[in-house]
C-alpha cells in the first residue's frame, strides 16, 4: 500500500504542475476540470488524497492492440505513437489502435 500512496502522491503533484500547461490533459489523461481542481490543492491536500484514496489514480491508456503495436516500434516512433493515441487518433479498422500509413 505504501507504493500506491507514493505513486499517487508523485502523480498528483506532477498533474498539478501539468495543469499549468495547455498540454496537461494529454500528458496526464485527466480532464481540464480535474486539472483545475488539482491546481487549487496544496501539498497537504494532495498528501491526504494520495494516502486516503486506497487505489491507484494512474491507469494505462492503451488497450491490448495498442500495447502490442507500441512494443513493436522503435525509438522515437514509440513517443509519436503514444502521443497520437493520447490526442485521439484512431483507426477505422481497430477502434483504439493507430494504423500504419
Amino acid at each position: 500500500m505504501n507504493d500506491i500512496i507514493s505513486i499517487n502522491r508523485q502523480f498528483l503533484i506532477m498533474a498539478r504542475e501539468a495543469s499549468k500547461a495547455r498540454s496537461g490533459e494529454v500528458l496526464t489523461g485527466l480532464s481540464r476540470g480535474v486539472l483545475d481542481r488539482l491546481a487549487q490543492m496544496n501539498l497537504d491536500e494532495i498528501e491526504a488524497m494520495a494516502r486516503d484514496i486506497g487505489i491507484s489514480v494512474i491507469s494505462l491508456r492503451l488497450n491490448e492492440a495498442e500495447m502490442d503495436r507500441l512494443l513493436a516500434l522503435h525509438g522515437l516512433q514509440k513517443a509519436a505513437y503514444t502521443m497520437a493515441i493520447a490526442a485521439g487518433v484512431r483507426s477505422s479498422s481497430q477502434p483504439r489502435a493507430f494504423s500504419e500509413a
